[in-house]
């Protein structure tokens, strides 16, 4: 793809932003999402065959965005309390904005009448997150003679954790966006309920 192809594909995908977190996947129209991005129906049709292919790759950007900002700071040289840490803050900042928050309405909207949505935004998001941090504990953290464990469960279980505590209020209970000394306090509750799975010796010495 030639950089203008790409400049071209990334601003129709900027105007499917604005559209579908403004007007939901049923509300959007390729009309307005052409309109939004500076472009002709045509020009649009020819990027994308139509709504459920745009929004796919919308998500796709979006997520793989959100992956690249989660685990972004992460070093082999810091310890292994220090990476979870560094990573569960991370994830709270990616999961708090609001157009993530948007987006996951939008989704959670469209994926009764259209499973492959649901689904692509699962494959694309929440199941590379998963497998990048189960990676990360079954090659590096798994302490010598610990007992057989499952390292995507605890990935699963480390953002359900986050996710619960944080996103769902916002999105079920219209809750506001915690306090930064509320977030220190789940990160830090997280990475120990983690810490522990793991057999870390700092959390059986009660740390």
């Amino acid at each position: 793809m030639t950089e203008i192809t790409e400049k071209k594909r990334v601003q129709i995908l900027e105007g499917a932003r604005v559209v579908f977190l403004t007007e939901g996947f049923d509300g959007a129209s390729m009309e307005a999402i052409a309109q939004a991005a500076g472009v002709s129906k045509g020009t649009l049709y020819t990027y994308f065959k139509g709504k459920d292919e745009l929004f796919t790759a919308l998500v796709a950007a979006c997520q793989n965005r959100s992956l690249e900002e989660t685990f972004r700071g992460m070093s082999k040289a810091s310890d292994l309390r220090e990476n979870l840490e560094t990573l569960a803050r991370n994830y709270l900042d990616v999961v708090r904005e609001p157009d993530n928050l948007a987006l996951l309405r939008v989704v959670v909207g469209a994926s009764a009448k259209l499973p492959s949505l649901g689904r692509a935004f699962y494959e694309t998001g929440m199941q590379p997150l998963i497998e990048r941090l189960a990676r990360y504990l079954a090659d590096d953290t798994r302490p010598e003679g610990a007992d057989i464990w499952d390292a995507e469960l605890a990935a699963v279980q480390f953002f359900a954790f986050l996710r619960a505590s944080v996103a769902t209020p916002i999105l079920i209970a219209h809750e506001p966006s915690p306090s930064p000394e509320r977030c220190s306090e789940i990160v830090a509750q997280a990475v120990r309920t983690l810490l522990r799975v793991l057999g870390h010796p700092s959390v059986a010495a009660g740390a």
